[in-house]
């Protein structure tokens, strides 16, 4: 009887260890265990492709879910962790497989037990993007608020006043190491206090540059703003501080002890109250020369003279008479009339318009202007004395004249009955006087008359000042 009971017991045992190993031998590796779930995620069976794909829907969701309330201050910020943290489906497949590729001989036991116990994975994979965390803290209007209340420096009576002492910023690598297990348990109703720790980079060169970039505002000229009809734009008053006396200041107080620093003031030349006192207000040179010729050379004329009329250069700035009348064509208005080409006459539109770039030209030279570009004709002009003139043509030969006052200066044209006259108005900022001069020199060909224009300006008291060569014109005899 003992042995049949013994026989019966190895049979049971062999029966069981048979079934047991044939159960670790079918369990599938590739495939999770039974019910084995990610949170509320069910991946039980799957395999690593298919749980991911089933728990990267998980993350979606879970990045519009991932809104957390952060507490700083009294007050409450909804941060929005969006893709800054989110489930990584990859990571937490793998993980979870894991569990059912143990060794052979316990296979069997570890799918038995989640069979019947089932293989939960409460703690998800969350993937960290640092930079997007930080974008989204920005979002939330935290670290506005944070900055706000740790401000260590304000501006206040003509002084700089710095507290020292190192203050607090959001500890973001503590804030996204408490926000991780909400995320994974998906308990977006937590509201978690801000963490906050000691901001080292205070005071570092940057902080500095950041302070300077603030506070330091160069001085700047009154003017009048070309965008808005040259309407009157403010002088702004120059900002400044000494940077390295602060440093030293600074390196010397207690934690907590305040600073102060004073701001370095600077008026600019010209104020808004000056150019509104001197706008225009002094003629600093003009010329007239008499027009005559036949009727479309007297309409190319007037019409340049209209295009030039009240032109405004502000200080630097450069007058493009090509610019200012456009190209010469029937439908601009322009009418044919005698040209000079290459040395011969011909009829082209706009001809007679060098009258007018020539009058400014001789009325910039006394208003002490800059000549940047001028052209001679090839033959001396009947309306203007040789060296005064300038030829213009369309994209090839402009007379460019620049502005060197910290003033603006107006170029007024009037064509009134025979006479055209330049008058440059601007402000006088000395009481020199200009003296335009022109020489004839010994040409090395009698068929050409070679003269040189020169500018000279004086003191009031006739004491030369300097001796300015503008050009040498070339003509044929």
């Amino acid at each position: 009887m003992k042995i049949k009971r013994s026989l019966i017991v190895l049979i049971i045992l062999f029966l069981s260890a048979g079934g047991y190993t044939a159960l670790c031998f079918f369990a599938d590796t590739d495939r999770m265990l039974p019910k084995t779930t990610v949170n509320d995620t069910d991946i039980s069976n799957m395999t690593l492709t298919e749980a991911a794909d089933t728990l990267k829907k998980e993350a979606a969701i879970r990045s519009k879910d991932s809104i957390f309330t952060i507490s700083y201050n009294g007050s409450d910020y909804a941060l929005s962790a969006g893709t800054a943290l989110e489930l990584d489906y990859n990571a937490t497949a793998k993980k979870a497989l894991e569990k059912s590729q143990t060794g052979f001989l316990t296979r069997g036991i570890t799918w038995i037990r989640s069979y019947l116990s089932g293989n939960p994975n409460p703690h998800p994979v969350i993937k960290e993007d640092p930079e997007a965390f930080h974008n989204a803290l920005k979002d939330s209007g935290l670290l506005d608020a944070v900055l706000s209340d740790q401000e260590t420096y304000k501006i206040t009576n003509d002084q700089l006043l710095i507290t020292a002492g190192l203050p607090k910023k959001v500890d973001e690598e503590k804030l996204i190491s408490d926000l991780i297990p909400a995320i994974q348990a998906e308990e977006y109703w937590r509201v978690t206090e801000c963490p906050m720790t000691s901001d080292e980079t205070q005071y570092t060169d940057i902080y500095w540059e950041n302070i300077y970039k603030e506070i330091h505002t160069e001085a700047v000229n009154a003017t009048l703003d070309p965008e808005h009809d040259h309407k009157l734009a403010d002088s702004v008053t120059g900002v400044d501080f000494d940077i390295e006396n602060a440093k030293k200041a600074l390196a010397k107080a207690n934690d907590g002890e305040t600073v102060a620093i004073d701001l370095i003031y600077t008026e600019p030349e010209i104020t808004t109250q000056d150019l509104k006192d001197h706008l225009f207000a002094d003629t600093l040179g003009t010329y007239t020369t008499k027009v005559s010729g036949p009727s479309n050379r007297l309409t190319n004329v007037r019409l340049a003279s209209e295009k030039c009329n009240n032109a405004i250069l502000l200080a630097g700035d450069t007058f493009s008479f090509n610019k200012a009348v456009g190209e010469q064509t029937a439908a601009a208005g322009f009418k044919t009339a005698d040209a000079i080409l290459d040395g011969e006459i011909i009829q082209a539109y706009g001809g007679g318009i060098c009258q007018v770039s020539s009058t400014i030209f001789a009325a910039s030279l006394y208003a002490g202007l800059d000549i940047e570009e001028r052209w001679n004709h090839d033959y001396v002009s009947s309306y203007i004395g040789a060296g005064l003139d300038s030829a213009v043509a369309w994209d090839a030969l402009d007379l460019l004249i620049g502005n060197p006052s910290p003033y603006p200066v107006k170029i007024v044209v009037d064509y009134s009955g025979d006479n055209l006259t330049v008058t440059v108005l601007g402000t006088r900022t000395d009481d020199s006087l200009i003296e335009v001069q022109t020489e004839t020199l010994e040409s090395s060909s009698e068929e050409l008359l070679e003269v040189a224009t020169y500018r000279n300006v004086y003191t009031e008291a006739k004491s030369q000042m300097f001796h300015e060569k503008i050009g040498i014109s070339s003509y044929i005899k």
